[in-house]
């Protein structure tokens, strides 16, 4: 590649401020010449950020029709995520965007058929893959120590959802659910991808909100998917808890893994407990700002062959059913709803 892509935020929140913005001042093939941003305080804060180097507007509108862009990061609140979908589409240009995909499963499908009829890439931002304690398990999980996993249990404790008080997470109408939407869709993905790629096939979930009454939205939730091939994944997460915490584990048919915060240990049948080696290269925040990069050379390989980005769209999808079908058993009170694919 000669010349950088050239690309626009749409959105300038914390996450596109403090993850993908550094992550584009650095890179060799890609570059932001603007943003679009409807808030005048948060487009005052972009020209600050970048130095005045790139061009500010209201809205996706304007930025398509005065810029000539490869790609767009959608980095706005999910309420957002079609219509810019869309807009781009229809201007041929390429799609990164936040998670979740869209707010339901049929903005959704919208959504890909866009991308679809333009030939364009479109990649949801799944950066909990890069994690290096996730990368370490899988790398455990690679070496067989623990065998085949059967089941995994995952726990995401929070005090507050990102943005605390008057956060727009805390909004239906705008967030599309409230932490199972916003956590439990990265639990999801990476569940499918430590249990081998395997698909859902049925879940069971429970919601309430115990601290943040004033929102629209569940703060607390647990909820059990049944994969192909007989294994599970529980999933319980809050923004009621008193701490903030991220464990998971995982049982195999001949041992265990687990990751607390940034370390991985594995327990086998063949002797005591033992760590597995991590690459720590992150603060524990909600921005994540390391793990962006590799996203980012993901997708500017899905935009020079769109065809590179199918595997991630497919797995957006599962979310996107998934979480559809948890809030369906939600609403019955956890009885098993089948997940639709």
């Amino acid at each position: 590649m000669n010349e950088k892509l050239a690309g626009a935020l749409v959105g300038f929140g914390g996450v596109a401020e403090h993850a993908h913005l550094p992550a584009y001042q650095h890179h060799p093939s890609a570059e932001l010449r603007a943003v679009a941003e409807p808030d005048a305080d948060a487009r005052a804060r972009a020209r600050e950020a970048t130095g005045g180097s790139i061009r500010v507007y209201a809205n996706i509108g304007e930025l398509l029709a005065c810029e000539r862009l490869d790609f767009v990061d959608i980095a706005a609140p999910p309420s957002e995520h079609l219509d810019a979908i869309e807009h781009a589409a229809r201007g041929g240009v390429h799609v990164l965007v936040e998670k979740p995909l869209a707010l339901t499963r049929r903005e959704a499908e919208r959504a890909q058929r866009a991308a679809e009829r333009a030939g364009t890439a479109l990649m949801t931002v799944h950066n909990w893959h890069h994690a290096p304690s996730f990368r370490a398990a899988r790398a455990a999980l690679g070496s067989g120590s623990v065998g085949v996993p059967k089941e995994i249990e995952f726990s995401t404790e929070r005090t507050e959802p990102a943005g605390g008080t008057g956060s727009w997470r805390l909004d239906m109408k705008i967030a599309g659910g409230g932490i199972l939407m916003d956590h439990g869709w990265h639990q999801i993905y990476l569940a499918r991808a430590l249990l081998g790629g395997c698909d859902p096939r049925s879940v069971r979930a429970v919601t309430e909100c115990r601290r943040w009454t004033d929102g629209s939205v569940e703060d607390t939730a647990d909820c059990r998917i049944h994969f192909m091939g007989d294994a599970f994944a529980h999933l319980r997460l809050s923004w009621a808890a008193p701490a903030r915490r991220t464990s998971v584990t995982i049982r195999g048919d001949s041992g265990s893994l687990r990751i607390d915060g940034s370390n991985v240990t594995v327990v086998t049948a063949a002797g005591p407990e033992r760590p597995w080696p991590v690459e720590h290269n992150e603060p524990d925040d909600s921005y994540h700002a390391s793990w962006f990069p590799r996203v980012l050379d993901a997708f500017i390989e899905a935009v020079e062959d769109p065809t590179r980005a199918a595997a991630n769209r497919r797995e957006a999808m599962v979310c996107q059913a998934v979480l559809a079908a948890a809030y369906c058993s939600s609403d019955r009170a956890g009885a098993e709803v089948v997940v639709e694919l």
